[in-house]
């Protein structure tokens, strides 16, 4: 067990949600139903291009959201839909993309950020990502529960640069050897938790799980971290969250 900890902080993609499937090949899947075959070698090619034709994209979320919709139809353009008929695949895609990809929670990433809250952690969120990452974290529902999120295109630099995580602890309030650092990349999120000093928890979803390095823990599932920090939050009801069917 760990002994104190102030602070909790987590990646996003692998860790309390990702995408189903990934948002490329949810695309390329969704322009090849609409009579435009696009395979993962063309999408890269197009997606590369269609980010050279753009000004470099901006850290704002409602800007990037415009460069987005911009991107998309470069995008579009370069895996050859016709120009006569960008609008009409624009429109398309904007109603239909959301059934090809979706975003998704872990089954216990909620109760996981609610009962942290519940015991008294400052919860954070450190995610390579772009600057959409608070309507991705209200979509997903994990809005309420997070006292800060950075995201590495708004922040200007990735991780595992030390920079990202030394915001996170300063916008956490805590110093390093009190916070908890939760993430599924060796490279990104074990590398750079060590890199200032925090304690870094690997999770793995897999089993037998992956050997760690001395000062690392790898976890199956979230609710690992509640023997980890030394809480039980199993028997109090306003934590669960309800099921019919498990």
């Amino acid at each position: 067990m760990l002994r104190g900890v102030r602070a909790v902080l987590f990646d996003y993609g692998g860790t309390l949600g990702n995408d189903e499937p990934a948002y490329a090949q949810g695309f390329t899947h969704l322009l090849t139903a609409m009579g435009y075959p696009t395979d993962m070698a063309l999408y890269r090619i197009a997606s590369r291009d269609a980010e050279a034709a753009l000004p470099p994209a901006p850290r704002d979320a409602e800007a990037y959201l415009t460069w987005r919709a911009q991107y998309r139809r470069e995008l579009l353009r370069f895996c050859g839909v016709p120009r006569r008929e960008l609008p009409r695949m624009e429109d398309a895609v904007a109603k239909r993309l959301r059934y090809f990809t979706t975003l998704f929670a872990y089954a216990e990433s909620r109760f996981v950020l609610r009962s942290l809250k519940w015991a008294g952690f400052t919860v954070g969120m450190i995610s390579n990502i772009s600057p959409l990452l608070p309507m991705v974290n209200k979509e997903l529902g994990f809005e309420e529960y997070l006292d800060f999120a950075i995201a590495s295109e708004t922040f200007g630099c990735e991780k595992p640069d030390r920079r990202i995580f030394e915001e996170g602890l300063r916008l956490a309030g805590v110093p390093a050897e009190k916070a908890v650092y939760v993430g599924d990349s060796p490279e990104a999120d074990v590398a750079g938790a060590l890199s200032v000093g925090m304690h870094p928890v690997l999770i793995a979803r897999r089993y037998p799980l992956p050997e760690v390095a001395e000062g690392v823990t790898a976890i199956l599932n979230l609710t690992q971290l509640f023997d980890l920090l030394g809480i039980d939050p199993w028997d109090e009801p306003s934590l669960q969250t309800p099921s019919l069917t498990r």
